[in-house]
Order: C-alpha cells, then structure tokens, then sequence
C-alpha cells in the first residue's frame, strides 16, 4: 500500500463527520483572527475534497479532487499561501484554481489524523486580495492542532452526518442524505433564477476575433455570495435533475445572446456554447429538447455549441448514444467533446462517435510553456486535422501560451489571459478581448474546419 493509498483510508474515516461546536467555533475563530469572510475544515481522500466545518459558506460540499484548492496542502503536507491569485508569480495551478471560482486569497495548512497523516485541511478564503497584510499562518497551525483534536473526539464518538445537523432539513419517514438536501436546494435555486450563467470568450487564435462565449454556472446565494459549479453541480449531475438544470442553462444563455444581439452588431456572428452532461446524450428525445429551448429563443443551431462535459460515474460509451450525437449534427448544432486530455474521455469515445471539435482539458493549455505540453497540444492537434475536426485550448494564462497554441496549429483559445468567467453585462468587453490579448506572432493561418 502506498503513502497516498494509507492517508486516503486515513480520511475516510473522517469525510461524513457531522459540524461539531469545537469545529464551527475554530473556523469562526480562523475567520476573525485573518479577516478572511470563509473559513473551512476539508476533509480530501483519494477522490474528493468534503468541507465539514465551514463559516461563511455552506458545509457539506463535496468537490473532486482536480477541484479541490486544498488537495495541494495535503500533497505537500505544508502550508501554502496565496496574496493575490491574480499574481502570476503565485502558484500557478491553485492560483488559477481560485480565480475561476470567484477568489483572490487562500491560505491552507494540513491537519493530521489519528494515524499521523495529513487528511484535513483548516483553509481561510477572501474574494479580495490581501497582499498587504500578512495572514498569520502559525496562528491557523495552531488552530489546525484543536481541529484535530476535534476530528478525533468526533471520529471516537461516531459523529455523522444526520437530518438535524443540515440545515432546513425537513423531517421525513425515511433517511434524507446530504445530497438530497442539496439537490432540493439546487432546484429551488434554478426555479428562483438564482443559478445563472456568466461567460468566457473563446478567441481564435489567427485573428484575435471573438467566435464564441463559454457559459459557466453561477449560483448568485443570497447569503453565501457567488458559489461555482463545484459547489453545487456535483449534488445533481447524477439525478434527473441535470438534465432540467443544462436546458435551464441553455435558455437564459440563448436569451442572452439574442439581447446581445439585438444592441451590439458584432454580436451577429458570435455563438454560444454550453455544458451539457453526458446524460443528455442516451436519450432519444436530447435532439427534441434542445430544440425547442433554442427555437423558444429564436437562435439558430449553428450558432450553439454543445459540450459534452465529464459526468462522475458515467460509464464510457454506454450512456452516449451516437445516433443522438448525429441527429443534432445534421440539424446544425455544434458538438464538442470537453475535458479531452483531462481525467476523463478514453479513446474509446472518440472510437464510437464523431463530433465537430474536441477542448483541451485547461491542464494542457497551462502548460503549453513545457515539452511535454506542447507535444500533447501538437498530437491533439494533429489528431482533429486528421478528422476533420477542431480544436480549443483551454486553460491560457500567459501571452506565450497564447502564442505556442496558435504556433502548433491549435485554431481557438480559452482562458484567463482573455477573461475570467464574467456576468453577461460584461460581453462588449469580450469582443476587445483577442485584441487587446493578441495570442502573437506565429506560423501563417490554416483553413482548418471552424465551427
């Protein structure tokens, strides 16, 4: 058994562990003495980050582990702090981590378990920079000690999670989990225009031009502030509830490119795409569905883009039905598989059906400055040149990346040397964006196949 295997089974026991009135006080403290607004206990096993103590947001979310910020500390088992997220001498990977979900200052250390192994971390979050003021990390290693303290006591006394730990639980005859307390919650919020999209551009890379704008989920809390897509997609996207959220999506996103439309005229050739879970796609009537969302708005298919994003537990192929993904194409939709070179999409997807364009997982375009990323960008380039296909990079920080993706052929762009996700008053501010970011000079431009 290896060193991550034993510290993951160390968490474990940990991960379902109910907010206990020592754990709540600390993070109230951690919050006070740092002048952070969040302040979190995560418990990170081999697969996912669990928050089991949180002030200033809600506990029970669960996040996989390429989400997770604090997954990091535990890793190195040492501190790690982050001024300024939008320092690009910050650590590079975390730093983008926070950014694009809505934070500028982070500070982790580890906790340990009782097998002395790191299984927790005590975090402080600020959506504002704090780069002039010192976080006071010995401070939060020793309120990090009470927290193990506190895991310990609640491990020993086997304090799970209940109904009345959850806040506005409702009693009922049987058992309600976590996560259908979340689903609940997340429903609500979509019914109540609470989860909205905002966007990011995608820019081609030859021309500086915008082609399209990603719409990215963001629940707008009335107490809570702005919470990603981690903090909520992961409770429903194996429920029926993910396919009634991605058309909830779909639709307010086409409205706003139908507003943008009618007041800006270089509005007229932008698309708009937008996730949609691999649930969709094993469903006879996805064709129908999307439709009719998008002729309620008065948007023509080839102006939307579907990407095929990761879905936790769908089983390869078997819930991805090719017919489905044909019928769309012919009716003028532009499908796009996600996340490719990420932790999901073997090559046995791209073996069973075929789609317009494929998008580098954001693992790919940040580290297109190394050999080893660029080479991956170049295979994957050469693989959609082989069939007929595009490609976008995802992930660009930096003028250099920006210039070694157009330089290896790859035709559009995405990432935070453009734009953060932003709310869709923003959009005049996305056409400027190629422009005022150009990707730099390179080889000459290629036809290629553009969506």
């Amino acid at each position: 058994m290896t060193d991550d295997d034993r510290r993951a089974r160390s968490a474990a026991h940990y991960t379902k562990l109910a907010p206990t009135p020592g754990l709540t006080a600390v993070v109230e403290l951690a919050a006070q003495i740092t002048g952070c607004p969040v302040a979190m206990v995560n418990v990170v096993d081999g697969a996912h980050q669990y928050t089991i103590a949180a002030h200033g947001i809600s506990t029970g979310i669960v996040v996989p582990l390429r989400l997770s910020g604090c997954a990091r500390v535990i890793t190195g088992n040492a501190p790690i702090v982050i001024a300024d997220a939008a320092d690009r001498g910050e650590d590079g990977e975390l730093a983008t981590l926070l950014r694009d979900v809505g934070f500028r200052t982070y500070a982790g250390v580890p906790v340990l378990g009782r097998e002395g192994l790191p299984v927790a971390t005590l975090c402080v979050l600020d959506p504002d920079p704090q780069a002039d003021r010192i976080i006071d990390v010995a401070t939060l290693e020793r309120l990090a000690i009470l927290v193990r303290d506190a895991l310990d006591v609640a491990r020993s006394q086997g304090g799970h999670l209940s109904t009345e730990d959850l806040p506005n639980a409702e009693p009922l005859d049987n058992a309600v989990t976590t996560i259908e307390i979340g689903v609940r919650e997340v429903a609500s919020a979509v019914d109540n225009d609470e989860i909205v999209p905002w966007y990011m551009p995608i820019i081609d890379l030859e021309t500086g031009g915008l082609l399209a704008v990603e719409a990215l989920a963001r629940w707008l809390h009335p107490t809570l502030g702005i919470l990603p897509p981690g903090a909520f997609v992961p409770l429903i996207e194996n429920t029926d509830l993910i396919i009634d959220f991605d058309l909830a999506m779909l639709a307010r996103a086409l409205d706003d490119l139908r507003r943008w439309r009618t007041t800006d005229t270089d509005a007229a050739d932008v698309k708009v795409a937008v996730n949609m879970s691999a649930h969709h796609f094993y469903r006879p009537d996805c064709a129908d569905r999307i439709d009719k969302v998008a002729t309620a708005a008065g948007i023509a298919s080839d102006s939307i883009i579907l990407e095929i994003t990761e879905t936790v537990a769908v089983p390869t192929t078997a819930l991805i039905n090719s017919r489905v993904i044909n019928e769309l194409q012919e009716r003028g939709y532009i499908v796009v598989l996600d996340d490719i070179g990420g932790p999901w999409l073997p090559a046995e997807h791209l073996l069973s059906f075929g789609v317009n364009g494929l998008k580098a997982d954001r693992a790919v375009g940040s580290s297109l400055h190394t050999p080893t990323g660029r080479a991956l960008a170049r295979a994957l380039t050469a693989l959609t040149d082989e069939l007929g296909q595009f490609l976008v990079i995802e992930g660009i920080e930096t003028a250099e990346q920006a210039h070694q993706a157009r330089i290896i052929g790859a035709r559009y762009g995405q990432g935070f040397y453009w734009s953060a996700a932003q709310p869709a008053h923003a959009f005049p501010t996305f056409r400027l964006a190629g422009r005022l970011n150009p990707p730099g000079a390179g080889q000459p431009g290629r036809d290629g196949n553009a969506p």
